[in-house]
């Protein structure tokens, strides 16, 4: 139910439970519920956690369910709601007599599916010094391992999306690169502000600061934008005078040659409205040329999001988006992991035995029952990990390279 989590949905029966009519009738938001039930992690759940549960009874397994039925009870007595609904909220609703009011990420008449477990994550852990010492190097490979874009893994995938993210930021558009925690987002987003340095770009980069995405709005964006645009820049109280002072900026700035790129981080938490709004900042235009150009970045719950099947409200926005996402490294495994030592200057069969590279791919991926699809744990921090994970056990154990063998124990 966290950010991290692969979900692949399969079809399932229909399963409402009475949390649905309990949280209408009491005008109780999801995102409110989501805020007070904190998962095993300390993570507040997320809002398509809180469908599962609501539409398909499908309880997560890293968090206890009697936990998360506890603190929901607890949080709806705090809202007041009676004893008598609190007691069967956990029903199924045979008849789900509140369908048409929808939780947040469902939407009327959508078909959704049942999420199958994710594959089983491992602790994070840091490469030791005995391990440093055991395999003869020097620097973690996967540590402070990005200081400059010769750093930057790049197969077809990845080079795809970094030059859609310039192409984007130099002549106009609108973006949204998606990708699992751990595939490398802020890495290309990292680079794109490096390559617009580095070669000299004439393109102004507005980023908003708001570090709680969710409490993004219109008005703040416009904030950033003055002030990235003139740091100096004395922000008007009113909306009108905010949008006069802002179009005329980006006005003078873009006759003046330069371009402008919007790019928002964890744009996966922003607000439907605030996302719908983007539509107005992006259509700012002198004649045929756009003003401003927007990139978004997000986890997989921003693709979600994107899906005007679920945000019908948000569609005009949607339709103006085009969706990057960031893949598994899949048949780039071996040599990702070649680029990460060789930046240490460490051979990878120093450290790797042949047969360990099938032993990861296995590890960090299964075939989904029944269906040829294959669920993949494969990206940069995942692997980074499991790799981690098995060159201190080596050492541990006293064996000269990380073998298949020892990858399966983990």
């Amino acid at each position: 139910m966290g950010a991290a989590l692969a979900i692949n949905w399969q079809g399932s029966p229909y399963m409402p439970l009475k949390l649905k009519g309990v949280l209408a009738r009491n005008g109780i938001r999801h995102s409110e519920l989501c805020d007070a039930v904190k998962q095993k992690d300390g993570k507040p759940m997320s809002s398509t956690g809180l469908s599962l549960i609501a539409n398909w009874n499908t309880w997560p397994k890293n968090t206890p369910k009697e936990s998360l039925q506890q603190q929901t009870r607890d949080f709806l007595t705090s809202k007041g709601v009676s004893e008598e609904e609190i007691a069967t909220a956990f029903d199924v609703d045979g008849e789900d007599s509140h369908r048409h009011a929808h939780p947040i990420g469902i939407h009327v008449g959508q078909k959704h599916k049942k999420p199958e477990p994710e594959i089983e994550p491992l602790e994070i852990e840091m490469l030791n010094p005995a391990a440093k010492r055991h395999f003869g190097i020097f620097r973690d490979p996967f540590q402070a391992d990005v200081n400059g874009p010769e750093d930057v893994f790049l197969a077809s995938d990845q080079r795809y999306i970094r030059e859609a993210m310039f192409q984007t930021a130099r002549h106009g558009g609108f973006l949204a690169v998606v990708g699992e925690s751990g595939a490398g987002k802020s890495v290309l987003r990292r680079d794109l502000l490096d390559r617009i340095a580095r070669e000299g770009h004439p393109i102004s980069v507005i980023y908003p600061m708001i570090i709680d995405k969710k409490s993004l709005t219109p008005t703040s964006i416009g904030e950033a934008i003055i002030k990235d645009l003139v740091h100096s820049a004395k922000v008007p109280r009113t909306k009108e005078g905010q949008a006069r002072l802002l179009n005329d900026l980006l006005l003078g700035s873009s006759r003046a040659g330069n371009s402008h790129v919007l790019i928002i981080e964890e744009a996966h938490d922003i607000p439907t409205e605030c996302l719908k709004q983007l539509k107005r900042f992006w259509e700012l235009e002198d004649g045929f040329k756009r003003l401003l150009s927007i990139v978004l970045v997000g986890q997989p719950e921003l693709k979600q999001k994107l899906d005007e099947r679920v945000n019908w409200e948000a569609r005009e926005v949607i339709r103006r988006c085009e969706i990057a996402e960031l893949q598994p490294l899949g048949n780039n495994l071996k040599d990702y992991l070649q680029h990460k030592f060789k930046r240490i200057d460490v051979a990878l069969d120093k450290v790797m035995a042949p047969d360990s590279f099938d032993a990861i791919y296995a590890r960090l991926t299964r075939v989904k029952p029944g269906s040829r699809e294959v669920l993949s744990q494969l990206y940069p921090l995942v692997v980074n990990n499991l790799v981690t994970k098995a060159m201190n056990r080596a050492a541990e154990l006293g064996i000269p390279q990380v073998t298949g063998d020892l990858v399966k124990e983990l």
